[in-house]
């Protein structure tokens, strides 16, 4: 199995066809199916098939594109690295954030610390929904991520804890639900979510199954906060947030409408990560930007 073999096969995948892939990859068609018959003859089952969208994926290519991605990024990583030992000045760091880890204090700071060190470093941000992000972890198409998911299921990726944000309960101050104690009363009424309903390890979903409450069957999923919080202000909806956000959102005129339930129940707290493959096999400059988040997103509190 050699490595041209696997960039062929990545390459068809993301441009979705021989023709494309060959000019992405300037060799030739012939050249390049040669190589996918080559890795086929090899592994000794089908990779690819012809579709009405063009060349797609078998069953069993779908289980080794994933292998192939990580080969074909981590080479391009070792790439990257070797560049950097030449000129510790050039590289490429590519970051996964949340709308919550977005907001820490320290986070900028990071940034700009490793943008002074570094002038060429291209950094590279991207705001995901957590598990959007923990998936571009694993195919290499980010270095690493800040996560405030509850790590239920750690994907056989590095997870390192770094402290905790304080999580809430709020409505518009006009809702008469922000006079409400306990959860319990509230699973009848509307809310809103700033992750996906049906994913376990979100606060909405934490909230109630930590207090053995059933979950609201009438939620809004999004992902905007903005949105959200727009969505509060016109409607009798509650919805869970990070005492950061709230902080942040007194800034803004959507925000000064907000009202905290404080109801007796358990609101569990936002757990921080810094989640990556493996942080020993980070290229420097990412490890530099690593040890930089953890150096000072919680060295002064959350508050």
């Amino acid at each position: 199995m050699k490595l041209h073999q696997l960039r062929a096969l990545v390459a068809i995948h993301q441009s979705g066809s021989i023709q494309e892939a060959s000019k992405v990859m300037h060799i030739t068609q012939p050249a390049l199916s040669r190589s996918i018959k080559e890795l086929e003859r090899e592994l000794g089952f089908s990779l690819l098939q012809r579709s009405y969208k063009g060349m797609s994926l078998t069953d069993e290519g779908r289980r080794v594109i994933r292998h192939a991605n990580l080969v074909v990024e981590s080479i391009r990583r070792l790439q990257v690295d070797a560049a950097h030992i030449q000129d510790a000045a050039v590289g490429q760091v590519a970051i996964g954030v949340t709308s919550l880890t977005a907001m820490l204090d320290g986070m900028d700071e990071a940034i700009l610390a490793i943008r002074r060190k570094f002038p060429r470093l291209t950094i590279s941000i991207t705001d995901l929904r957590p598990n959007q992000m923990l998936q571009r972890v694993r195919d290499g198409s980010l270095d690493f991520a800040i996560t405030s998911q509850q790590p239920l299921s750690r994907l056989n990726l590095d997870w390192e804890a770094l402290g905790s944000v304080k999580g809430m309960v709020v409505c518009h101050k006009s809702n008469q639900h922000k006079f409400s104690r306990s959860l319990r009363s509230l699973q009848y009424a509307s809310w809103i979510s700033l992750d996906e309903l049906d994913e376990p390890a979100s606060q909405f979903h934490q909230l109630f199954e930590v207090n053995d409450v059933r979950r609201p069957q009438s939620a809004i999923e999004c992902t905007s906060i903005m949105l959200a919080l727009n969505l509060l202000r016109q409607t009798d909806s509650l919805m869970t947030i990070s005492e950061v956000a709230v902080r942040d959102f007194n800034r803004y005129p959507q925000g000064e409408d907000l009202a905290l339930v404080e109801i007796q129940e358990l609101i569990p707290d936002y757990p921080i990560n810094l989640v990556c493959i493996d942080r020993h096999s980070l290229t420097a400059p990412a490890e530099e930007l690593f040890n930089e988040l953890k150096a000072r997103l919680f060295a002064t509190p959350h508050v």
